[in-house]
């Protein structure tokens, strides 16, 4: 039973050729380097060697050198077996060292082992291949020794930098997600946040705007304090804005998006800008004539538009250049490769550049904390470029910005372009809904929202019920059943939800037509199950315009214009 010296400093290569070579009737011993090796081999030569190159201690050639000078091993067949040195010059070197053959891992088990029996009988039978060549002096050969040691140093400095590089890479397609997700988590603790002080904040709000308009229609046209009325609609329409601009960027505010194309928007809120920046920065809008279709929520782009109009103009004290560009590209998998971010398709390129005093690096790492500023106390809030972020995440689009100090800041915004070519027509103007003789059903825990709605609806001509909590409107309900055609319901109230005030009184009367109202978030009333899929939905602060206009198309289908 011919016996084979395995010498490999990987265990799995040598249990690998350990159970292939038993299999086949070879008796076996192993060594994890040339060292090794050599020593087992001098106490108890084997019929046949087989040695990887690259080792500890004494690798594969200076072991085959350190063979044939002994003359017990010199006429041991030595086969290399190697996944490392694999050039010619590496088989060259190995064979004029002495080596009968020179193979290269991974090899197919059934001609390995046909490699090993021909190598076992030729020596045998005394008729091993000659070397390929004289064999050289030993110069030459500690020459090719050297140099091949030195091609396969080479070779892994090589792989070195590449696997650095990569690393490299790594740790940076890492912080990106690190920093990506720490602001998710904080977009999302300020998403609490705001939901939470939302429904308090606009049953507020629902009691100042609802009076506020209840003023206004009963003042006359020359009245002198109809101005001031109108300042205190347009606070109101300010703070509105401010709560559903702290829901957008923490992701808590259900869009109203349709196809549009960005350049109309950008059209449209141009005036809007040029006030904003001031006569001292001049405005550039470069965009293209052919439309850039996205499925977006106008006001909320609208919205970053404003916002990083207002941070460039701060940035500008003395003046300066305000640029808006707008354009397609093309994403490809190199791009989002290199840039650690979106996949590849086609996008809408927003950008928004300034000659302001630009940005250092540690400012630009932090624009999009909730609350970070470098704005002096009293301007600003530190939410802008935060309602920025959000909105463009909430819109499935990426955000980055350019900047240095003293050379400005370019804002890159990228959102997903559509094929639906449906860009809808501009909303028709204000017009005033008309009122109705039909009962109404109020339930609503709120007192001043109570007495507001009762007084609205019953100038427009309706008659209200009204009911302060859940079993309050189911009993109403009950009593009236006959005459109440449509029921106006909070979701969150004492005795019984919304919900389930819905469900009792439709077990009464299953045709009875049913809008909801509440001063949460969309998203909150749905993940919590407070109203059914596909219900009627009002959010508060109740503007009498929206909400006359929802009741009569309720009650009649007739659709009204909406502004």
């Amino acid at each position: 039973m011919p016996k084979i010296l395995i010498v490999d400093d990987n265990d799995q290569n040598r249990y690998f050729l350990e159970v292939l070579l038993k299999g086949h009737g070879f008796e076996t011993t192993r060594a994890a380097n040339g060292a090794e090796a050599l020593k087992s081999a001098l106490e108890t030569p084997p019929d046949i060697i087989i040695s990887d190159i690259l080792m500890p201690v004494m690798d594969g050639y200076a072991l085959c050198r350190e063979w044939m000078a002994h003359e017990r091993l010199k006429k041991v067949p030595f086969i290399f077996y190697t996944a490392t040195f694999t050039e010619p010059q590496d088989e060259e070197l190995a064979l004029n060292l002495g080596a009968s053959r020179f193979v290269i891992k991974p090899q197919d088990p059934d001609i390995l082992l046909q490699i090993i029996n021909e190598v076992l009988e030729g020596h045998h039978a005394n008729t091993a291949p000659a070397p390929t060549a004289p064999r050289p002096d030993e110069q030459q050969v500690l020459q090719e020794y050297n140099e091949a040691l030195f091609r396969k140093l080479e070779k892994k400095m090589m792989e070195l930098e590449k696997t650095n590089r990569e690393l490299e890479n790594t740790l940076k397609e890492q912080k990106r997600l690190e920093g990506q997700l720490r602001q998710a988590q904080k977009m999302e603790v300020i998403g609490r946040f705001a939901g939470g002080i939302a429904h308090d904040f606009n049953n507020i709000l629902t009691a100042i705007v609802g009076y506020g308009h209840l003023m206004r229609m009963k003042m006359e046209g020359g009245n002198p304090l109809l101005a001031y009325v109108d300042q205190v609609l347009l606070a109101t329409e300010r703070a509105a804005n401010l709560t559903r601009s702290l829901l957008t960027f923490s992701r808590k505010e259900e869009m109203k998006s349709r196809p549009v194309d960005l350049n109309d928007i950008i059209k449209n809120v141009e005036k809007f800008l040029k006030r904003i920046i001031g006569e001292d920065v001049q405005l550039n809008i470069v965009i293209k004539e052919e439309a850039i279709r996205i499925v977006a929520d106008s006001g909320n782009i609208e919205q970053v538009l404003l916002n990083l109009a207002t941070n460039a103009r701060d940035a500008m004290p003395g003046g300066g250049i305000l640029t808006i560009e707008s354009e397609i590209t093309v994403l490809d998998d190199q791009f989002v490769r290199a840039h650690g971010y979106g996949s590849p398709g086609t996008y809408a390129l927003l950008s928004v550049s300034d000659s302001g005093e630009g940005m250092d690096e540690d400012t630009r790492q932090n624009i999009y904390e909730p609350f970070f500023t470098t704005k002096e106390t009293g301007r600003g809030t530190g939410l802008g470029l935060s309602i920025v972020y959000g909105i463009v995440k909430q819109h499935n689009g990426f955000i980055s910005v350019y900047s240095e100090p003293g050379h400005g800041t370019t804002f890159k915004i990228l959102i997903p372009c559509t094929d639906d070519d449906s860009v809808a027509d501009s909303p028709a103007g204000h017009v005033v809904p008309l009122g109705g003789n039909e009962t109404i059903l109020v339930a609503e825990d709120d007192a001043a929202i109570r007495r507001f709605a009762e007084e609205f609806l019953t100038s427009l001509g309706y008659r209200v019920l009204l009911a302060e909590d859940g079993q309050d409107a189911i009993d109403t309900f009950r009593q009236h059943r006959e005459q109440i055609k449509l029921a106006l319901i909070d979701t969150i109230m004492p005795r019984k939800n919304g919900l389930e005030v819905s469900e009792e009184i439709r077990a009464i009367q299953p045709g009875i037509k049913i809008l909801f109202t509440s001063g949460h978030t969309a998203d909150l009333i749905h993940d919590k199950g407070l109203i059914q899929e596909g219900a009627e939905l009002i959010t508060k602060p109740l503007r009498p315009y929206e909400l006359s206009c929802k009741l009569r198309e309720m009650l009649n289908a007739e659709l009204c214009p909406m502004r």
